[in-house]
């Protein structure tokens, strides 16, 4: 597969390796590794790179065997996780009007996130991570991962699936709570689970909306706020101009980066990230990674 150029894939994949476990993303020993559904199939895919950074190669392992049709519809999936939404050189050439964000696009040529494959699981991680620190909030979703993910068995490991929908309908909010949810939140994702598996809610057709009209959508969802329906746009759409600035991480990165140190509110935020439109949502995981990640 080529995900398009530049693309550091051990930098981009290796994010999941930051945490002691992370589920249902992993990476060890230079591949990375998840579970994904293919018409509510679980399959494991084990992704590694037969490339360089300018000229990306991924070699995708599945397990188990697919059907032509199977695999057609796995490649949409990885596609969603892989491939480029944004051109690197334009944002070099945004990043050049910043004498940091300068040197750090030139430091992280060819960082890319891992976006979720659907639009579903990128609102439930939202959701998981409102209020908390992310050490908590990968703890949590792990703890879901584990008790609700499918599970493909194979050379003697156990991977898992992010819930499917319908399990999460199905299971009470009490049950959720178990895993270490609030109240509120095993509330919200048992709620959005039930309307998507009712087809209350097509999350996809968000793709072909604009940001602001998708913002919109999302936040007609109870428990989806600005912040969310944003980090869910940057998340898992690779919409790269949606600025969470609402965001912890994001404020005490632009803190320490322009402001000393000095608490920095959302507006501030916006007003320094805005001079990298339309790639502000970028700069600012770039500023993280380089700040918090490296």
């Amino acid at each position: 597969m080529d995900p398009g150029a530049p693309f550091d894939f051990e930098k981009s994949a290796s994010m999941h390796g930051r945490f002691q476990k992370s589920l249902p993303d992993m990476y060890r020993d230079g591949s990375y590794e998840r579970v994904i559904h293919v018409r509510r199939k679980p399959v494991l895919i084990i992704v590694s790179s037969e490339g360089t950074t300018e000229r990306p190669r991924l070699r995708v392992e599945i397990h188990p065997r697919l059907s032509i049709s199977e695999i057609r519809s796995l490649r949409r999936s990885v596609d969603i996780m892989f491939r480029s939404s944004f051109d690197f050189d334009s944002f070099r050439r945004v990043a050049r009007k910043d004498r940091l964000m300068d040197i750090i696009s030139r430091d992280l040529v060819g960082l890319r996130p891992i976006a979720p494959p659907t639009i579903f699981e990128a609102l439930v991680i939202a959701i998981t991570e409102q209020q908390i620190s992310l050490v908590a909030a990968v703890a949590i979703r792990s703890r879901l991962v584990q008790k609700y993910g499918d599970i493909v068995k194979f050379n003697g490991r156990t991977f898992y699936a992010f819930p499917t929908a319908r399990c999460l309908a199905e299971a009470r909010p009490s049950q959720l709570r178990t895993v270490g949810l609030s109240r509120s939140k095993s509330l919200y994702i048992s709620q959005l689970a039930g309307k998507v598996e009712r087809g209350e809610l097509d999350l996809e057709s968000l793709r072909t909306m604009g940001d602001e009209a998708a913002v919109g959508e999302l936040t007609k969802i109870r428990g989806i706020g600005r912040w969310s329906a944003e980090y869910a746009l940057v998340r898992g759409m690779g919409r790269v101009n949606s600025l969470p600035a609402d965001d912890l991480g994001i404020q005490r990165a632009v803190s320490q980066a322009y402001f000393k140190g000095k608490q920095v509110s959302a507006r501030e935020v916006r007003r320094v990230l805005d001079k990298f439109n339309p790639f502000s949502g970028i700069a600012a995981f770039y500023l993280m990674y380089y700040l918090f990640w490296k």
